[in-house]
C-alpha cells in the first residue's frame, strides 16, 4: 500500500529557505509494516487553486494518509491548507487516515473541535488510559489537546488528567493519535498492531 504522508515546515534563516520535512523514523515504521512512504510536498495548493495536487494524487494513487506531527495550527497556511485538502480527499474516497498529534489536532478542528493549551504534555512519557481501563505509557510532545470529541468519532484514550488522547471514526477508518510511534525504538509492539489494523485491508 502506497501512503501519502503529510510533512512539517521549517525556515532555515541561515539559507533563507522553506523546507518540507518528515522524521526518518516515521518512514522506517511505515516501511516495516510492509508499506510505501510517500511525502506530500507543501507547495502543490497556489492560492487555493487545487489542480495540482489532484494531479500529484492521481499520479501517485495512494491508499492511505498520515497526517504527521510537528509545526502548531496556524504556523504555516500552506500546510494547513495542503493537510485540510489531503483529509477531504480521503475521507471523501474512503481511504484510512491517521492523525499523529498536530495531525489529531487538525481532524479536531476539522470536525469544527477547539483546541485548548494544556500543561504538562511535552516531552514526558505518561500513562494513557482506555475506555476498558487499559493502561499504557506513551511519549508526549503537545502543548494543545481537544476540548471535546468530535461528531461521529469516539474516545480511545485518555490521559490520566483527563486530556483526549486517541480518537476513532465511528464509521470511517479514521483514527488520532496525540503520542509519536515514530520517536519509539524499537517500535512498540502495540503501536504497531494498532497501524497495521488502519492501514491494512
Amino acid at each position: 500500500m502506497i501512503i501519502a504522508i503529510s510533512q512539517r515546515i521549517d525556515f532555515i534563516p541561515s539559507r533563507n529557505e522553506y523546507r518540507d520535512s518528515v522524521d526518518q523514523n516515521l518512514l522506517r515504521l511505515i516501511i516495516e509494516l510492509g508499506h510505501i512512504p510517500i511525502q506530500v510536498p507543501n507547495v502543490l495548493l497556489v492560492k487555493n487553486k487545487n489542480q495540482k495536487l489532484v494531479e500529484w494524487l492521481k499520479k501517485i494513487n495512494p491508499q492511505g494518509l498520515i497526517l504527521s506531527g510537528g509545526n502548531d495550527i496556524n504556523e504555516h497556511e500552506k500546510r494547513d491548507d495542503t493537510e485540510k485538502f489531503l483529509y477531504t480527499w480521503a475521507k471523501n474516497k474512503k481511504k484510512p487516515i491517521l492523525g499523529i498529534c498536530r495531525g489529531m489536532q487538525l481532524i479536531g478542528i476539522i470536525n469544527n473541535i477547539k483546541l485548548k493549551q494544556v500543561s504538562n504534555h511535552v516531552s514526558i512519557n505518561h500513562p494513557i488510559i482506555s475506555v476498558n481501563n487499559l493502561k499504557q505509557i506513551r511519549n508526549s510532545f503537545h502543548d494543545y489537546s481537544l476540548k471535546n470529541c468530535p461528531e461521529g468519532f469516539e474516545v480511545l484514550f485518555y490521559s490520566e488528567d483527563g486530556e483526549i488522547e486517541s480518537i476513532r471514526h465511528k464509521i470511517d477508518r479514521i483514527f488520532g493519535i496525540m503520542w509519536h510511534p515514530e520517536r519509539e525504538y524499537p517500535f512498540l509492539k502495540e503501536d504497531l498492531k494498532m497501524i497495521r489494523l488502519i492501514f491494512n485491508d
